[in-house]
């Protein structure tokens, strides 16, 4: 996996069967004529603004539904259709959409005359990195504003402090749009190894190396190969994007040990996976110390923070007294509306870990059994993951592929998103506008449950579901 291959355009879809365009269209004017308010909105947005959207992953085919207002477990669509939500804020919101106890927070500080931009100093932002730190093990932190520039900030460090200038990173996982996450991310050509963008610098090819996720063998041979010239290792202790895949004990223990012995630092990306699965750092639960943490989503409480923390001798790359990293804040890093609404969440699942998580996991497991009940009676290729193991006792997230001949329980993104893994008709999009018409919102097949979803909810999302895989079934998409 090591050699690049230059970003080429992407190929042309393959043409679509009459049968599959029909289905399509259908759908189309099904989901236009329930959501008409929706679809003549995304009509007029798409001129002011690009694509309808400053976020890609929000827009879905054929159109996106815009959602009026949001609470707990479900959004309600312009029109006033509530549907069962499990994007939920990019899986930030844990307790579910607009928790009164963060809202009641920034309304009281609104209402004493704070909150909006000052560019001074003010209390709350010493008392969440207090907290943070304290629940993560790690010395320091630094505040930004997105998960993103989190991980830019880190490699940045990683590459001051070691002298070294390559960066091995897992393939099928996500850092966001910055130069050095933006290789092997999704496969193209039965390979991961392409650029994700162009106008990259000319370098970044050859300073970013890949490692197949969950796969020893491939790191230690990636360490074994050029090991003294990694700055760092990259990866999620919980995929993401590529697939909502846990890490391996052995995968994790060894990224530590292997990156302490070759003089590399590990730094580990828990943008989704901080505070989801107890309260602080995943990483932990596998015993394993990373040198650079980088935090987000759940930190915030459904307002901007992402946070870099890790060893002081690190981070003080950053001070005023070295300016050897410019890790030196943005504008609204560390806004004091989003330290409120991030100290009222963080403080909470602290006060109330064991029943928050317990919840949360009993939630994803009502989901994935269910998920896999239905896939089996209706005999459809599915790949759901999300699941826990010996080290992580349980997950809120249930993630779903289809693929063109089999399914099961994903160990490696390859599974999920990988060269022969998808299905040829059944891809996310056409997935999410189907749970659309039953009542469902969902992404990467489904998403994750929050603290705020009903047993009648989860019911009900089940039951939309099955009517989604038998519609397709019954378009003959499923056929083999």
């Amino acid at each position: 996996m090591r050699h690049e291959t230059p970003a080429p355009s992407a190929p042309a879809p393959a043409a679509a069967s009459p049968a599959l365009a029909a289905f399509k269209r259908a759908i189309a004017a099904e989901l236009a004529a329930r959501y008409p308010l929706s679809a003549a909105r995304c009509e007029q947005r798409g001129g002011p603004l690009l694509d309808q959207t400053s976020h890609a992953v929000r827009w879905n085919w054929p159109f996106m539904v815009t959602t009026a207002r949001a609470s707990g477990a479900s959004i309600e669509e312009l029109g006033g259709a509530r549907l069962h939500d499990y994007w939920q804020g990019h899986y930030a919101n844990v307790l579910g959409h607009n928790p009164p106890l963060v809202r009641d927070a920034l309304a009281a500080t609104l209402a004493d005359g704070r909150g909006l931009q000052t560019g001074m100093l003010h209390e709350v932002e010493h008392e969440l990195a207090e907290l943070l730190t304290q629940r993560t093990g790690t010395e320091t932190l630094r505040f930004t504003t997105s998960g993103a520039l989190g991980t830019f900030y880190a490699v940045l460090i990683a590459r001051a402090a070691t002298g070294r200038t390559r960066i091995l990173k897992a393939a099928g996982g996500w850092h966001g749009s910055q130069p050095f996450g933006l290789k092997g991310v999704s496969p193209r050509a039965g390979r991961f190894d392409h650029l994700e963008s162009e106008g990259l610098p000319g370098s970044t090819g050859a300073d970013l190396d890949l490692v197949g996720y969950n796969d020893v063998e491939s790191l230690e041979r990636a360490f074994a190969r050029d090991g003294g010239q990694f700055a760092c290792l990259l990866l999620e202790p919980w995929l993401g994007a590529g697939g909502g895949i846990a890490a391996t004990p052995e995968f994790l223990r060894a990224a530590r040990r292997l990156t302490e012995q070759h003089g590399a630092l590990l730094l580990c990306d828990e943008i989704i996976a901080g505070f989801r699965f107890r309260a602080g750092d995943v990483s932990a639960l596998y015993g394993v110390e990373p040198d650079l943490l980088i935090l987000g989503k759940v930190i915030g409480g459904g307002m901007p923070v992402a946070a870099v923390a890790g060893r002081r001798k690190l981070l003080e790359l950053c001070s005023r007294a070295s300016k050897r990293v410019k890790f030196e804040g943005g504008t609204y890093s560390a806004h004091e509306l989003s330290m409120v609404a991030g100290l009222t969440m963080v403080r909470h699942l602290v006060a109330n870990e064991r029943t928050v998580y317990a919840g949360l996991a009993a939630r994803g497991a009502r989901l994935r059994e269910g998920l896999e009940r239905i896939a089996a009676e209706l005999a459809v290729p599915a790949w759901i993951s999300g699941w826990p193991n010996e080290a992580v006792a349980g997950s809120s997230l249930a993630f779903v592929r289809f693929g063109a001949e089999r399914g099961g329980r994903p160990e490696r993104p390859e599974q999920m998103v990988g060269p022969g893994a998808a299905h040829p008709h059944v891809d996310d999009d056409l997935l999410r506008a189907v749970l659309l018409l039953e009542g469902v919102s969902a992404h990467n097949g489904l998403g994750g449950a929050s603290l705020a979803h009903t047993d009648a909810d989860l019911d009900a999302t089940l039951a939309g579901y099955r009517r989604a895989l038998l519609r397709l079934r019954e378009a003959g998409l499923f056929a083999r």
